[in-house]
């Protein structure tokens, strides 16, 4: 802290609150810059964060040169300041923008791939429960499904199709031909309806598998909350309450409150190291003399030399009966 003593020379305590202050947002600043700049090389890490530090600081130094009476670099000081601070503002700006739509677009991929699995189940439990309502209802007309299978249906297909060729070749296809012929259709629609019940089946039974799957991940996969997007939910809402009295933002409402946030936290990351330590500034002590020692607490005093004079009488330490004494001797 030596190095900040002579700089701001003797401060007040208000002094040394700013200055604690603006060192401690100072370093928050240079964090921010350094961190947008490592996205780019720690070269541009370097030189931000030391960017930061010079636009933090020059403010206090043009002040410094004004009341010193060196008003031409204190100008140019004052000048150099504003491009200095702008770039801060950007490098504030592009972090604070870069970690808030990281956060809001982090949240939206998590949460779309929330709802695609639980879409995923609820697809899955509507087929099944349309399928297995097809199998009730088919099974309710045709109560011999539940006994057959469309493999001995088959069978019977070939035992009828027998039949009537014996009876062509005997001769007497007419009426046991046609009668033959109506129970072999009657078999094949059996066989076209076992084959639709064992159908359904399979799939109730592989949807069943696939439902109970789906519920497993839908049950790892989290809805992830962003405070980012609740904040600017927040303001837009607000904005759009004050503005036209509802509660549903345009999208120009929601677009706006978002950088207003990331703008002004920019800003206050920007501005507020150089005004805390510019208000420090304010607060020293310019007219003490440095050979002095700084006054102390009330009752810690340090009593400072008296300086001998020859106008002024010094004070006899002899007691009066000492006086008397010489008095009588000279007499």
């Amino acid at each position: 802290m030596k190095i900040f003593r002579e700089m701001f020379g003797e401060l007040s305590a208000w002094g040394r609150f700013w200055l604690y202050l603006g060192l401690a947002t100072l370093v928050c600043a240079a964090a921010m810059s350094f961190a947008f700049g490592m996205e780019i090389s720690l070269k541009h890490a370097l030189f931000l964060m030391c960017l930061t530090a010079i636009a933090a600081f020059l403010p206090e130094a043009a002040y410094s040169q004004w009341i010193e009476g060196r008003r031409a670099v204190s100008i140019v000081l004052a000048l150099v300041a504003v491009p200095t601070m702008m770039i801060e503002f950007y490098t504030h700006a592009g972090y604070t923008a870069g970690l808030r739509g990281s956060n809001i677009e982090t949240a939206m991929v998590q949460n779309t791939k929330y709802d695609s699995r639980q879409d995923s189940v609820k697809e899955s439990k509507t087929d099944l429960s349309m399928w297995s309502k097809r199998l009730a209802d088919l099974e309710a007309q045709n109560a011999w499904a539940a006994t057959v299978t469309a493999e001995a249906l088959r069978a019977q297909i070939a035992n009828a199709n027998l039949a009537i060729d014996l009876e062509a070749k005997r001769g007497g296809c007419k009426s046991l031909c046609l009668a033959r012929t109506k129970e072999r259709d009657d078999i094949a629609s059996k066989i076209a309806i076992a084959e639709e019940r064992s159908e359904l089946t399979r799939k109730i039974e592989s949807t069943r598998r696939v439902v109970d799957g789906a519920r497993e991940v839908a049950a790892k996969t989290e809805h992830k909350s962003s405070a980012v997007d609740h904040q600017n939910r927040f303001l837009a809402k607000s904005v759009a309450m004050v503005s036209t009295g509802t509660l549903t933002p345009t999208e120009f409402m929601s677009e706006g409150s978002q950088q207003t946030v990331n703008l002004a936290m920019a800003l206050a990351g920007t501005g507020l190291p150089a005004l805390a330590l510019f208000i420090a500034g304010l607060y020293t002590r310019r007219d003490a003399d440095p050979t002095q020692h700084p006054v102390s607490e009330p009752g810690n005093r340090t009593p400072e030399p008296r300086a001998y004079s020859p106008m002024q009488p010094t004070r006899s330490v002899l007691s009066t009966t000492t006086v008397a004494q010489l008095r009588r001797v000279a007499a």
